[in-house]
Order: C-alpha cells, then structure tokens, then sequence
C-alpha cells in the first residue's frame, strides 16, 4: 500500500453511499477518503457510522489488493458530530484521518489519543488555520497539511481560488517544510469535465511545491497525475546534470548553458529518485 507521502491523488466519497465506497477504491486514485462531513447531511451522519463501521473490514480487503490507503473525513472536533466521528475511528483504526477546519496544533491531540494509529490530514479552511499553519504541521501524527480552498475563500470573502490564495499555499508548504513533513495537498478543482482546467490547476500548485491534489470525481483522477508527472523533459536535463557533474569531478561545469552548483545537482537527484518511484508504484 501507498504511503500518505507517495500519494497524489486523493478522492473523496460520501460516507453514506456504500455503492460508490468500492468503486472509489477501484477508480484508479492513491487514496480514498471516506467523507462524514460536508458530503453527508446532518440527519444522516449517524447512519454514515454504522455504514462504514459495516462496510470497512471488506473495503480495507480491496483497497489493499489495489495499493489505496483509505482514510476517513470527520467532522470539526469542536462538534458533537466529530467527537462521535472519532468514537468510529477508535473502533475501526484507519490509518489515514482528516481533520477539518484546524485551527490550532493543540486540538489535534484528542485524535492521536484516541486513534493513535492514524496519520492526520489537517485541513486548512480557515483565516486562523492559515496563521497556525506552521503550530498545525509540527502537531503529533501529521501527515500533511491539506488546503480546503473552498471553505477558505468563503470565510475569506473571495471567490477566486488561484492568485488571492497564492500567499496560503506558499504557507503551507513552508510549514510543511519546516515541520519535517510531507509537501501539503492543494484543495479541489470544482470542474469535473474541464480536463484541461483540472491538469492546469494541479500544474500550478505543483509549481508552488504542493505534492497532491484533492478530487471530487473520479474523471480528474487522470489529469491530476499527469500534472505531478515527472516530465521526460526534467528527466532528460537531470541525468544531463548529473552525468556532467560526475564527469567534471567537483568542478565546476555547466549544462545548457547554465551553471552547476550543489543545489542544483541534488534538485537533479530528486528529480529521478522521482521518476523512479512513479515507475515502481506504476508497477505495483
């Protein structure tokens, strides 16, 4: 199974729709997320519960057959809703928990007390989650930091997920940096048919140093991927660097024309350690 650091594409399924949970798994995505929260009404969360609680044993079955994590969305920690979310996960022990609407690291703590098995998603949805960002990421079993466009842009008043979020996600991967933890996962793409919007959007948050995306459909599974793709192009001009730096034996030497110093070697490493690892898990 995939690690929560080498996964790009997460896909969300709403909790109360046992039909879709096996689907979701087979779709083709790195991850799916169970979701108790925004996808489930108020008046059928309990009856989420009990479906996943029924449904998990089998589901966790399939999804390591296919190499998916799953993981389960609960609700705000500061409502009875997530306390009875988090009684589920006691119960089950997923591996993966996302937490939204974080605002502080220190709310965090319950859920490694009581899921201690669990990695955690930490949502950021909110003005003060943005701020605590960096408090958020160096919180216990952290995995990443997950960008929650849309709440965000309603609490903030905008209605523009791209340049007027640009200082965020900036944010989170410095956190995420700084915390030691994996590159943070950039929100949802609202289009579902637009390809060309969705590869588009995950190119962007990869230019800003976001490792994942979030999706709503199964459809933007495949532009996802392709947007966090190591491209033959960087392959191409990394093994050129290396090569050049082996043969000039720590001196200094250029490529295209441009100089190589040591970050822009170990830049050219990551990239094919990179393309490595997208072959492995292909293979897998």
């Amino acid at each position: 199974m995939k690690s929560a650091d080498n996964s790009v594409t997460y896909l969300f399924v709403p909790g109360d729709r046992p039909e879709r949970f096996e689907k979701a798994v087979r779709s083709g995505t790195d991850v799916v997320i169970l979701d108790l929260e925004d996808a489930v009404a108020p008046a059928q969360k309990a009856a989420a519960r009990s479906v996943i609680l029924e449904a998990w044993a089998s589901l966790l079955e399939t999804a390591a057959e296919r190499s998916v994590s799953l993981c389960i969305r609960i609700n705000s920690l500061r409502d009875k809703a997530g306390r009875d979310d988090l009684a589920l996960c006691h119960l089950i022990g997923p591996t993966l928990l996302m937490a939204p609407k974080v605002e502080s690291g220190e709310e965090l703590g319950v859920v490694s007390q009581e899921v201690p098995s669990a990695r955690v998603l930490a949502l950021i949805e909110t003005a003060m989650g943005v701020m605590e960002a960096r408090s958020i990421a160096a919180a216990p079993n952290v995995a990443k930091l997950v960008l929650g466009s849309v709440d965000l842009m309603l609490n903030l008043g905008i209605s523009d997920d791209r340049e007027p979020l640009d200082w965020t996600r900036s944010m989170l991967v410095l956190a995420s940096i700084a915390a030691g933890i994996g590159a943070p996962v950039d929100g949802v793409c609202t289009s579902i048919e637009d390809s060309v919007r969705i590869k588009a959007d995950a190119q962007r948050a990869r230019g800003f140093g976001f490792g994942a995306k979030l999706c709503i459909h199964p459809k933007q599974i495949n532009a996802v991927r392709e947007a966090f793709m190591v491209t033959d192009e960087e392959v191409s001009w990394a093994k050129r660097v290396i090569a050049a730096a082996e043969a000039s034996s720590g001196a200094a030497t250029a490529v295209d024309g441009a100089m190589i110093d040591t970050p822009v070697l170990l830049r050219a490493q990551r990239i094919v350690t990179q393309h490595r690892d997208t072959l492995r898990f292909a293979a897998d």
